[in-house]
């Protein structure tokens, strides 16, 4: 909450309200800031937002103005503004306008939306690294559903283009938006974007809607010519590149360049590379299937490390975050969406970090003493790129490059097992970034003068110019002067030099005294002393001849930093030409965290992960044994039952889960789910043992989940994700099911069920887990090899309800719902009309009165239901006839007819008949 009284009132301005009236008008999810130098404001509804989500209290909202015109008011410090405007980008997915200016003469000065953060990088993140991906999509769909994307990375600086064919659900699509996880869509205006638009809003993406004209690839060499950074001995020019063929995604791409104004920055041109993106290199995970594995959460853009009060990761982009780097961050949460399906690029992952699981020394000197102190090259480069950079970046890049021969050293010499895969992964990258930034680590000892960098002073070394000498001897000088007056004041004080007493400066205020807070005393009443602060760090104060030193030291400074400053601009600028293999250093830097990372979380779980063997896609082998969900194995109290999973592509591929609510059925679903995913992103997974074969795709349809904003209901969001399954599923894919068919009628829903089992059973032949609360469709086994029955256990007995989480062979002989409505504390009358409501539909039931023949109820009833089955065709027939005769459904021909059929013996025809 904002400290009110530290927060400055607003002017009460007639004119500023007229002027905040005038204003365009703009959408809901744009927020209006005024930049009033130490401070900054928001109007009206902004305001209300803001005070209703960020503060949680109305009352900080103020009221600016007097009698009809009145306007609600919130003011931010820096601090809170830093804060709130990267939550309403990053995570709400709004847009912002800055307001600079006076009274009522204000102007634009910046906007930012979601996918574009370029005019508001340093404003709102400070010195707070970026730790995701910030980037925005394109797309333009042609003939035959032929779509092209293009992809831009503002912060990075690259470009990607993918042009693909897909179908009417738009799965690829779909599939290539998990992967990149962009911020923002552009999109042109028309009806044949409408379906794509109510799958980018389950997203929950800003959907931006642009004249068709825009989406032009006439202008694309053109622009790629003056953006592109070419490699060296590269032909400069972007028409010999192979990616212009795609012209849906040029078209896309030049739309994206003048919605991003790119171009009306010279400091992008020769900045960007461009690369074809390949996405089916990758697993394809659609939106449902990242919601039911908690991959992601909406609200972790910001900080991939999310965790719950008890303190245990709620997602697995929390879990796995052990990274020590901004640049491995935003790496991580890349590869949590972009798994592997290549055995070798995996396997190689893999050999990497079990090298830092068996060494625990490597491990953490490569955690602790290197990546810790790596700065954010990828920020750093940008910076010099936009001449924003100053002698502090760079003296962070020098301490950083410092590191880096002995973090290469120390790789070398602890490569255990895997030593041709660690040279190759990361060794070799580091040893090439290294020799590529000797000099410019040379040229920054050559000039700055890194014995006042290490007290946080950042000067051009005296020697490097003759002016900067003779005003160096003079800062000397009054550095002198001034430990004679600290030894006379000491000793005036009666007080210890450099011990209780210190003579302190910083490049703000200069020469100063400073005593601890016990040590004050000695100042009281004393009027040679001039106090300039308090704070809990002692008490900073001069005296007249400190005074008189002091202000010709920040003369003499002003001097020295005024002469320095044109040889400054040079260095930057020569350190500018080194973006490129600083680019390369942070994402090696950055593979190195993440693997480590993989290595710290591997070893530091509470029962240590495995290493996967890795099969072959197409091998129809997965075994899990004892695998756990490595979420929720961290939660206090939580004793977790591990389960076993075994697929054949022979059999045993397909498995219907029954069992109690609560009983531990979605989380062994979700269990599943994730080892494969860990496993093929290179990480070890938590179980036994495991023996993986490559999916192609995890597409999951789990929980009950609606949007009533959207217009999409529970039973829709089923359908809408069941049916994308079926259509893009293949036999190599991990397909997860969580009781498909409640949102809608009981007799509707099991025939949903059965169908859509039976489908992907017989037709797709996936690895499938599909858990159910209709019991009647255990007998899918029974007609399907491929099928088999699982179930969670549970006692019963004396009143009692115990879940056991264990996942065994065959099917659930009865339901529990009335069990686990014990187990929460039902009102006992609210149970007990339960029960007698359920008694009296189990009456009605088929085979009620049978015998217990000891065969599956599904099974005899398909036996004996063929009689029924023929009267039933029959009766359709005559009846049919009749009509045609008589007009009259209750002719006395029909009703002889109804009598003859409600005769029949079987019991399943009867009830049918009596409903």
């Amino acid at each position: 909450m904002a400290d009110s009284t530290n927060v400055p009132e607003i002017p009460h301005e007639q004119g500023f309200i007229s002027f905040h009236g005038n204003l365009p008008e703009k959408l809901a999810t744009t927020l209006r800031f005024f930049d009033r130098g130490e401070f900054f404001t928001l109007y009206g509804q902004d305001a209300l937002l803001a005070s209703r989500d960020y503060f949680k209290t109305h009352s900080v909202v103020k009221m600016l103005g007097y009698g009809a015109k009145k306007l609600e008011s919130v003011v931010f410090n820096k601090s809170h503004f830093e804060n709130f405007a990267r939550d309403v980008l990053l995570v709400k997915h709004y847009c912002i306008e800055i307001y600079n200016g006076s009274k009522s003469d204000w102007s634009l000065q910046y906007q930012a939306s979601p996918g574009n953060l370029t005019q508001v990088e340093d404003l709102i993140f400070g010195s707070t690294d970026i730790t995701s991906q910030v980037g925005i999509l394109a797309f333009k769909i042609g003939s035959e559903n032929q779509i092209g994307c293009s992809y831009v990375d503002t912060y990075a600086r690259k470009i990607l283009v993918a042009q693909f064919s897909d179908n009417d659900a738009f799965s690829n699509l779909e599939s290539l938006i998990v992967q990149l996880s962009p911020k923002e869509v552009l999109i042109p205006h028309g009806e044949a974007y409408v379906a794509p638009k109510t799958m980018l809003n389950r997203h929950g993406l800003l959907v931006n809607e642009n004249k068709k004209a825009e989406f032009s690839s006439t202008e694309s060499v053109r622009l790629l010519n003056r953006l592109l950074r070419f490699k060296k001995g590269q032909q400069e020019n972007a028409a010999a590149l192979p990616e212009v063929s795609l012209d849906h995604s040029m078209a896309a791409l030049a739309a994206l360049v003048k919605h991003l104004d790119l171009m009306a920055d010279e400091t992008n041109f020769g900045q960007y590379s461009l690369q074809n993106f390949d996405f089916t290199q990758y697993m394809r995970l659609d939106s449902a299937a990242s919601a039911a594995l908690h991959l992601t959460s909406y609200g972790a853009e910001v900080s991939t490390m999310v965790t719950s009060k008890a303190g245990a990761p709620r997602t697995i982009a929390a879990l796995l975050n052990k990274c020590r780097t901004s640049g491995g961050q935003r790496l991580l949460a890349q590869w949590i969406k972009q798994p592997l399906t290549d055995k070798n690029r995996i396997d190689r992952r893999l050999d990497v970090v079990e090298t830092f699981v068996n060494d625990v020394q490597l491990r953490q000197t490569i955690t602790e003493d290197h990546l810790r102190r790596m700065p954010d090259y990828q920020r750093l480069a940008k910076k010099l790129q936009k001449a924003k950079a100053n002698l502090q970046d760079l003296y962070k890049l020098y301490l950083g490059l410092s590191r880096l021969p002995v973090l290469v050293d120390c790789l070398l010499e602890n490569q255990g097992d895997h030593a041709a895969v660690l040279i190759g992964v990361l060794i070799q990258p580091l040893r090439n970034a290294n020799e590529k930034l000797v000099k410019l680590k040379e040229m920054v000892e050559t000039t700055i003068d890194l014995n006042q960098a290490d007290r946080g002073e950042f000067i051009i070394k005296a020697d490097f110019d003759d002016q900067l000498g003779e005003l160096k001897k003079d800062l000397d000088d009054c550095g002198s002067r001034a430990e004679k007056v600290l030894s006379r004041a000491a000793s005036d004080l009666k007080l210890e030099t450099s011990k209780s007493v210190k003579l302190e400066s910083n490049a703000q205020i200069g020469y100063y005294f400073r005593v601890t807070l016990k040590d004050e005393k000695n100042l009281r009443n004393n009027r040679n002393y001039h106090t300039i602060d308090t704070n809990k760090n002692g008490v900073r104060f001069r005296n007249p001849d400190l005074a008189q030193v002091n202000e010709t030291y920040l003369k003499v400074r002003q001097d020295y930093e005024q002469q320095q400053s044109s040889v400054v601009k040079e260095i930057l600028s020569v350190a500018a030409g080194y973006v490129e293999p600083l680019q390369s250093l942070n994402d090696a830097l950055s593979k190195l965290d993440v693997l480590t990372s993989f290595a710290v979380c591997s070893i530091s779980a509470p029962i240590p992960y495995v290493r996967p063997q890795i099969l072959e896609k197409g091998s129809g082998s997965i075994e899990l044994i004892q695998v756990r969900h490595p979420c929720m194995e961290l939660q206090d109290g939580v004793n977790f039952i591990p389960n076993d999973a075994i697929f054949h592509k022979d059999g045993h591929r397909f498995y219907i889960i029954t069992g109690p609510n609560m009983g531990g059925k979605s989380t062994y679903l979700r269990s599943i789910g994730v080892a494969v995913l860990m496993a093929q992103i290179g990480c070890f997974v938590p179980a036994l043992s495991a023996t993986i074969s490559i999916v192609d795709a995890i597409l999951a349809r789990v929980g009950a989940g609606d949007c009533h904003l959207k217009g999409v209901s529970t039973f829709m969001a089923e359908m809408i994700e069941t049916a994308n399954i079926t259509r893009t599923a293949t036999k190599d894919s991990l397909v997860i099911i969580d009781e498909l068919g409640r949102g809608t009628s009981t007799f509707d829903g099991f025939g949903l069920a059965w169908a859509i089992a039976e489908h992907i059973a017989v037709k797709i032949q996936p690895y499938a887990l599909f858990a159910t609360h209709f019991h009647e469709l255990t007998a899918l086994a029974d007609e399907v090899p491929a099928v088999d029955n699982l179930h969670v256990t549970a006692l019963t007995g004396d009143n009692t309800f115990t879940l056991l989480y264990r996942v065994q062979p065959g099917s659930c002989d009865q339901s529990f719902g009335l069990h686990v409505a014990e187990l929460v504390h039902f009102p006992q009358e609210v149970l007990e009309i339960a029960q007698k409501k359920a008694k009296e539909l189990e009456a009605i039931q088929p085979n009620n009165n049978e015998s217990d023949s000891g065969e599956p109820t599904m099974k005899r009833r398909k036996g004996d239901n063929a009689e029924g089955d023929t009267l039933m065709r029959t009766y359709l027939e005559r009846a049919k006839k009749i009509m045609e005769q008589k007009k009259d459904v209750n002719c006395e021909e029909m009703q002889e007819l109804r009598k003859e059929i409600t005769k029949t013996t079987d019991p399943f025809i009867r009830n049918v008949l009596n409903m």
